[in-house]
This record gives C-alpha cells, sequence and structure tokens, in this order.
C-alpha cells in the first residue's frame, strides 16, 4: 500500500513540476501539449493548440515534455504547383534517359553483330571513303571538263562581240550561264562529299572507341 502511494505521489510531482517547468496548468492528465513559436518568435506551450497555428509548424509533446511529433507548416498551392511540376519533369527526364539507352543499347546490339573484329570495322570505313573519293573524282572531271567549255565561251564572247563593243547574242550568253551555273552545282556537290567523309571519319572514331568498350565487358 505504501509503495503504491509512493508511485502516485511521484507521478503527482513530475506533473507539478513539469507543469511549473512549462508555465502550463499543473493537470495530472492532461494527455497532450504543444509547443510553437508564435508570430513574435517566442516559444509557446500550452495543452490547446490555437486554431491559427494548426495548419503552421508545432510540436505536441507527451507529459514529460519529450517532443512525441512534429508538424511542418502546410505548403502554398504554389509549392505544391512546383512540386509536382519538378516530379512531372524528372518522370519526363527518366523516361528521355530510357528511351536514350533503348536506342544506345540497339546500336550497339547491330555493331557487335555487324562487325566481329576492328579490322573489320576499319576495312568498312576505307570501303565508304573509298566509294566517296570515287564520286568525288567524277565531280572533279566534270568541274574540270565544264570549265575548259565555259573559258572558250566567254573567249569567244570577249573577242568576237565585247572587245568590239557588241552585244553578246542571247544563246552565247545562255549558254555561259548554264556552264557557270553547272560548276556552281558541282562545287557544292563537291563540298557535301567531302563534308560526308568528315563525317564518316568522325562517326568511325566513336564506333571504334564503343565497339572496343562492348569487347572490353565480355
Amino acid at each position: 500500500m505504501r509503495i503504491t502511494n509512493y508511485v502516485k505521489l511521484t507521478a503527482v510531482s513530475l506533473a507539478l513540476g513539469l507543469g511549473l517547468v512549462l508555465g502550463l496548468p499543473a493537470t495530472v492528465d492532461a494527455a497532450k501539449l504543444y509547443k510553437w513559436v508564435d508570430e513574435d518568435g517566442n516559444i509557446r506551450y500550452s495543452d490547446r493548440l490555437p486554431a491559427n497555428q494548426a495548419k503552421k509548424k508545432h510540436q505536441q509533446l507527451n507529459r514529460q515534455g519529450v517532443i512525441v511529433s512534429t508538424t511542418e507548416d502546410a505548403r502554398s498551392d504554389e509549392e505544391i504547383a512546383a512540386e509536382a511540376e519538378a516530379q512531372l519533369r524528372a518522370e519526363q527526364e527518366a523516361a528521355e534517359a530510357a528511351r536514350l539507352k533503348a536506342i544506345q543499347d540497339q546500336k550497339d546490339q547491330v555493331l557487335l553483330l555487324t562487325f566481329s573484329s576492328e579490322e573489320e570495322l576499319l576495312l568498312s570505313r576505307e570501303k565508304r571513303i573509298g566509294d566517296i573519293d570515287s564520286v568525288i573524282g567524277l565531280i572533279n572531271k566534270s568541274i574540270v571538263s565544264t570549265q575548259e567549255k565555259l573559258d572558250m565561251l566567254e573567249r569567244n564572247a570577249n573577242n568576237i562581240y565585247i572587245s568590239q563593243g557588241k552585244e553578246v547574242p542571247g544563246g552565247l550568253a545562255q549558254k555561259i550561264e548554264q556552264f557557270t551555273r553547272k560548276i556552281e552545282n558541282r562545287n557544292r556537290q563537291l563540298e557535301q562529299k567531302e563534308a560526308e567523309k568528315a563525317k564518316i571519319d568522325q562517326q568511325f572514331e566513336i564506333d571504334l572507341a564503343r565497339y572496343r568498350h562492348l569487347k572490353a565487358q565480355e
């Protein structure tokens, strides 16, 4: 009997002590205590949470003054929208990364199935470059031939007409213009083929590095 009374007395003393420390009513049966910071920056304690504090940051304490839960500030509509936007962006980035990985995996498979060695890769490059060089050679021949014809037409126009102060006939002027345009077109074709060669060389370096990487992982 004395032990039971002692336990009850101790519990009452703790509750009274806590009430004095926190500035709260010393009620032994108080089940909840709240702690928050008011608008002036002061720390407040109470067994009842003010209505205007419900959606603001506060903490719940037990009767021993130990924090048992913390409620953060309620998020604004702007914060919720920003979080949703960030999540959507993250999902889109993840989807794009997965798409690019699938493409790369497919390219890797084709690369390994197409070539059994680095030498085959090199031979493939040389063949493609050789084919383009053949086309470039034909274009250059066409340019030289067309330029010779153009030079002849321009000499005739200058010697027979321009130097005599006469107007170049329409037919001759038209031929000069046609050959001039033909040379311009051939030069554009030549630039395209040179660019194609450069692209093949660049892709070859990429494929070779990737091929070595894949082989090293086997």
